[in-house]
């Protein structure tokens, strides 16, 4: 008995420390996912289970009405269902339900979102965490690192596209798409982010022809969720025929942080 009683005693001792106010750990909100909103229902009368939760001793569980209708009788197995559930009362008071709004939200910005590979001759769907590996491996001709506020060197070709991952120790990183247009007045680049979260960016592109010719273009980068094999109406640098193709081109990206250091 007693190495029982050490074990338990152990065992709370564990519990204290995980959940103690001065552990910075202990602070951290968790979260997680409910993938079926049924486990929150009477099974017997389907509506959405409150507080008070009764169950018999085999566990099977009914609402405060059902419970009275059936004159606490279990309907499963006809056992007394007669003791609260205080594991699901409890469950219920943390339990958040969140609106269709807040999900569209949540979609936008999760990392676990499903995206279609921007590539337009490839179908693979994945994860958007996964997506920057999936190119390096199927399209390793067009993908670049980068880190906000430094230069990198590309050379989008028409028709095809550049991705560019974010270098980071924190999170996924942003992902950039570049494509490029040929028109009759000249040649279109435009970037734009598919990577998941709601700070502001924006990004440069430089051009210097091998004639000493300079091009500067700023524009924000605007988040989709898919690139489409569209030219774009906005928000693109022009570059006449005459500077193409002999050019050395650089694109940088900044976050609003970045830009407010630098003022």
């Amino acid at each position: 008995m007693t190495g029982f009683s050490e074990d338990r005693n152990n065992n709370a001792s564990q519990k204290r420390q995980r959940t103690s106010g001065g552990d910075s750990e202990g602070k951290k909100k968790r979260t997680a996912t409910l993938d079926d909103l049924d486990a929150i229902e009477c099974p017997l009368c389907f509506k959405p289970l409150t507080i008070p939760i009764f169950q018999c001793d085999n566990g099977h569980i009914a609402c405060f009405t059902c419970l009275h209708k059936l004159s606490q009788k279990c309907a499963t197995c006809s056992l007394k269902t007669r003791y609260r559930n205080r594991a699901m009362e409890r469950l219920l008071e943390l339990l958040r339900i969140i609106s269709f709004a807040e999900t569209s939200t949540h979609l936008k910005i999760c990392a676990f979102t499903q995206r279609a590979c921007p590539f337009s001759s490839c179908d693979f769907v994945c994860f958007n965490k996964d997506l920057y590996d999936h190119s390096v491996a199927k399209h390793c001709e067009s993908a670049y690192m980068f880190e906000c506020g430094e230069p990198v060197f590309i050379y989008p070709l028409n028709g095809k596209r550049v991705i560019l991952k974010e270098r980071t120790t924190e999170g996924e990183g942003e992902i950039v798409i570049v494509e490029c247009f040929d028109t009759p007045q000249g040649r279109i680049f435009y970037a734009s982010c598919i990577g998941p979260g709601e700070e502001e960016l924006s990004y440069t592109f430089k051009l210097f022809s091998s004639c000493s010719d300079r091009l500067w273009f700023e524009s924000v980068l605007k988040r989709v969720r898919h690139v489409t094999d569209e030219v774009p109406d906005e928000h693109f640098m022009l570059v006449p025929s005459c500077m193409c193709p002999d050019y050395k081109f650089y694109i940088c990206i900044h976050r609003q942080t970045d830009e407010e250091d630098d003022e």
